[in-house]
């Protein structure tokens, strides 16, 4: 491989984190040479996106680094008038990994991860992903039979797909005394004999009744459990369904209108990648899990704001958009903290929480200009791409440099 080297380049770059990666691409599009390398088996670094099993690995890996340089006899290998530059042999930025486990730790043998391919960050064979293969296909298989057991049971629990009632709005409507057919139709001798039907009916749709609630209560149950138990989640579920999400090293979003979107559309180095836009922001208050308004429909459909809080929201977002053309709102302000100045604003203290943790984004040290600079960025940015001002790449962040590292090689093609 070292044979078929450039013999001359121009540069060398060391590692395929994001910055090595748009070095690299800009390099190679005005022409130069770019030899670039990366001592890891996988591209970003420090942005790299990993499965589950490839995170473990990752974590193995940095548990095992060592700084000794035993066995490296490069001293021999430099020429006259070359120099050598020794690299560090450990990631300085990763330090006291460790592994907490929530989940149930209840483990089950040769558990495999799906549509896993052979490689270092991967322990998957073919015989034990065959295996497993088997065990799902009969346990659904089980699990179909036993379904179709309980319905030959109590073929009164099967609901029609068409239907949006369930079971028991079903068994209610089907024993209410004028659905039942009755026999007070047919012309009878007395009225005496009338009202005996009467009764007899009503006697039997109370019987029914009962005898119905008795079969629903059964199923309800047992439908809680299986509820109950789906939302169970143990370490062995994990690692087998470890390629349905990809996990990053570095949790970033994209703002809409930030330099980095904007970077990737004029090198066109986003035709490299799928985007997704954030559907909504979310924030924790008072233990509750609660949606932040971000635009001017969110805010005036809100359920949780009072209409004097939306029209102080509206208010002072406004405000924030051209906050330049308004010095004497925050002059006096300059030196505070964006949080002192909130409470100024007479705003509720949910709406402080709001804006200074959801739309602006900043610690509560920070200044007030620092504040409204975010504040305002975060409202130009909405409406480009959705609803929210972030856009994510589909398969994690880790898309990031892989991008820049293919439009640099496309570049040198």
């Amino acid at each position: 491989m070292a044979d078929s080297l450039p013999a001359e380049l121009d540069v060398v770059v060391l590692g395929t984190g994001l910055q090595e990666a748009i070095i690299a691409a800009a390099y190679s599009r005005i022409g130069k040479k770019v030899l670039h390398v990366d001592r890891n088996n996988y591209y970003g670094g420090d942005w790299a996106s990993f499965s589950f099993s490839g995170l473990l690995s990752w974590i193995e890996e940095c548990r095992g680094q060592s700084t000794s340089n035993a066995g490296a006899n490069w001293k021999d290998k430099i020429l006259e008038g070359e120099d050598a530059i020794q690299l560090d042999q450990i990631e300085k930025t990763i330090e006291n990994v460790e592994v907490f486990c929530f989940a149930s730790t209840i483990t089950e043998e040769d558990i495999v991860e799906e549509g896993a391919l052979e490689n270092k960050q991967s322990n998957v064979d073919s015989d034990s992903a065959i295996a497993n293969g088997a065990l799902t296909s009969q346990d659904e298989k089980d699990q179909t039979s036993k379904v179709m057991n309980d319905e030959e049971e109590n073929p009164e629990n099967i609901k029609d797909p068409d239907s949006s009632l369930s079971t028991k709005d079903v068994s209610t409507e089907i024993i209410q005394p004028e659905d039942i057919p009755s026999s007070t139709d047919v012309s009878s001798p007395t009225t005496s004999e009338t009202s005996v039907a009467k009764e007899l009916i009503a006697a039997d749709a109370d019987s029914s009744e009962i005898k119905t609630n008795n079969i629903e209560q059964a199923p309800d149950v047992s439908s809680q459990e299986v509820t109950k138990q789906t939302k169970k989640m143990t370490y062995s579920q994990i690692i087998k369904n470890g390629r349905k999400f990809n996990i990053d090293l570095t949790s970033k979003f994209l703002y809409a209108r930030g330099s980095l979107v904007d970077l990737l559309i004029k090198s066109n180095v986003s035709r490299y990648a799928e985007f997704k836009n954030i559907n909504r922001i979310l924030a924790v208050q008072e233990g509750k899990v609660q949606q932040v308004p971000c635009s001017r429909a969110d805010v005036f459909a809100s359920k949780r704001l009072s209409m004097i809080e939306k029209r102080m929201l509206m208010k002072f977002l406004t405000f924030c958009l051209e906050y330049e053309e308004h010095p004497d709102e925050y002059q006096d302000f300059k030196d505070c903290t964006f949080s002192s100045y909130l409470k100024t604003k007479k705003l509720t203290a949910s709406l402080q929480h709001y804006i200074l943790h959801s739309i602006a984004m900043i610690s509560e040290s920070a200044n007030t200009i620092k504040g409204l600079q975010a504040t305002q960025h975060f409202l130009q940015c909405l409406g480009r791409y959705g609803n929210t001002p972030f856009l994510f790449p589909l398969y994690g962040i880790g898309e990031m440099p892989q991008c820049f590292c293919s439009d640099a090689v496309a570049q040198a093609a």
